[in-house]
């Protein structure tokens, strides 16, 4: 499966640095989406930079080796987290060594917060007002031949059923009428 990846989209945070610690804005807890999330403390403004996603930077081949450890797991119904984090064409970011609580935000079809690339590092900003005790969530952004292998969870008005990017979602609602037309 291919990481997720930093938007590329023309979103900006609009601020240029960490100006509250992390600590203090955010916590883990246990997620109606999936195993533990991440929660406000307090009222997040849009465009506001929460975290920064840390983890062991690893290579291409370490990334797809774990990542088939991954699916092996799953298939034994074993923890299928996925933690592995697109950082470049040369390396990943895997957020289950070395990662800090950011490895926790779920994803979204709906998301309030989106993952932003700068200086070969890795930012979660709000994309809009976070209220406190809101639950953190962004779009992973998985390719769609890897559907099947990412059922979603979110339980947005608009989720697609599994995790694919935004752009993407289109050919999972002509799979859909495509197999219910077949009827």
């Amino acid at each position: 499966m291919k990481p997720p990846t930093a938007s590329t989209t023309r979103r900006r945070s609009q601020s240029a640095e960490l100006p509250i610690p992390p600590a203090l804005l955010i916590q883990r807890r246990g997620s109606a989406i999936h195993g533990h999330g991440v929660y406000a403390r307090v009222a997040i403004p849009s465009g506001h930079v929460i975290v920064e996603y840390t983890g062991e930077r690893i290579t291409k081949a370490e990334s797809d080796r774990r990542e088939a450890a991954r699916l092996v797991r799953a298939r034994r119904g074993h923890d299928t987290c996925t933690y592995i984090f697109h950082l470049n064409e040369r390396h990943d970011l895997d957020g289950r060594r070395g990662g800090n609580i950011s490895r926790f935000i779920n994803h979204s079809c709906a998301p309030n917060c989106f993952s932003e690339k700068r200086r070969g590092r890795i930012w979660i900003v709000a994309e809009r007002d976070i209220f406190p005790d809101q639950e953190l969530t962004f779009d992973y952004g998985f390719p769609f031949h890897e559907w099947a292998d990412n059922p979603c969870r979110c339980g947005a008005p608009e989720c697609a059923g599994y995790i694919v990017a935004a752009d993407q979602r289109w050919r999972l609602r002509r799979l859909k009428n495509t197999s219910s037309g077949s009827r």
